[in-house]
């Protein structure tokens, strides 16, 4: 019961970093590109997550990741990098909330990737719940503005690199230790983002004071806190529990922007967005229900 407590504070912890860091992430956007921000933000993120280094435990960890590990590591960053690109391309053109509700349509992506890669059974119900959900992103992406309906596309294709990540990550957690796959996942990072500026032959420069605070706090709430609650979760209780709790992101999102931006979605972007979520939830108990049933 206390590890069911635990992982279900984990996972709330996880949607409130995820609701928080939004907020900074969109100040710092309006003035950079996505791929610098990136690169800042995940340099960040790599010194913060070396501060388990100080504790024996996670440098052990750390120091005895095999070749394997830190392939499949690499392999993963590769795909953050994809997915994390098109999110905040995304997020630099939309309200945080709306980004918030169009990545909760990840969950129904993992569910059918789920289906197709490592043959897990597939529900009527998880397949109508999937139905709600797109019909949501079909709302935000034709009948918005412009602007929305490319953040939208954005959104589904970095649903899919994520829900591609969380499928290896998911049939790998027991091999993947939260310390070693912050670490080694948020340096390799680094210079993906730097070749990406390089190729893309953007301006690579140190910016002001201001967005690096912003940045930082990015990076803080996150790809480390963010991460490292949402792992911790998921050694505690199922990912169908896990997703189910963290689907209150989009809500501390909205609730942040308000308070902190003094931003709101539109109506009809509140119905796609709700449309999102209950579809995803609705995925998740008949997948909860299921695994419970044959257990």
């Amino acid at each position: 019961m206390k590890s069911q407590r635990a992982g279900d504070l984990s996972a709330l912890a996880c949607a409130v970093a995820c609701g928080l860091g939004n907020i900074p992430a969109k100040g710092a956007l309006e003035r950079i590109s996505p791929e610098l921000f990136n690169f800042y933000m995940f340099l960040f993120a790599w010194i913060f997550s070396s501060v388990p280094l100080l504790r024996k435990r996670e440098r052990d960890e750390i120091r005895q990741v095999n070749v394997k590990i830190l392939g499949l590591t690499f392999f993963l960053a590769i795909i953050f990098a994809m997915a994390m690109s098109l999110n905040m391309t995304a997020l630099k053109l939309m309200e945080p909330a709306t980004v918030s509700f169009l990545s909760r349509f990840e969950v129904v992506l993992t569910v059918a990737l789920a289906y197709m890669i490592l043959k897990e059974k597939l529900l009527f119900i998880e397949i109508l719940g999937g139905a709600v959900a797109l019909g949501g992103v079909f709302i935000l992406k034709y009948e918005t503005n412009l602007t929305i309906s490319k953040g939208a596309t954005l959104m589904v294709l970095s649903s899919f690199f994520f829900a591609g990540a969380e499928i290896i990550i998911k049939h790998n957690i027991a091999r993947i230790g939260t310390a070693s796959f912050l670490f080694y996942r948020n340096l390799f990072l680094i210079p993906i983002f730097y070749i990406i500026i390089v190729y893309r032959k953007e301006a690579f420069f140190l910016p002001g004071i201001d967005i690096l605070l912003l940045t930082m706090a990015a990076g803080l709430l996150l790809p480390v806190l963010g991460r490292a609650t949402y792992q911790m979760a998921l050694k505690r209780i199922n990912i169908s529990r896990a997703a189910l709790i963290t689907q209150a992101t989009p809500i501390c999102t909205a609730l942040f922007a308000f308070l902190i931006l003094r931003t709101y979605p539109m109506p009809v972007e509140w119905l796609g967005g709700a449309l999102i979520i209950g579809g995803v939830v609705v995925v998740k108990l008949a997948e909860d229900r299921f695994s419970r049933k044959t257990n």
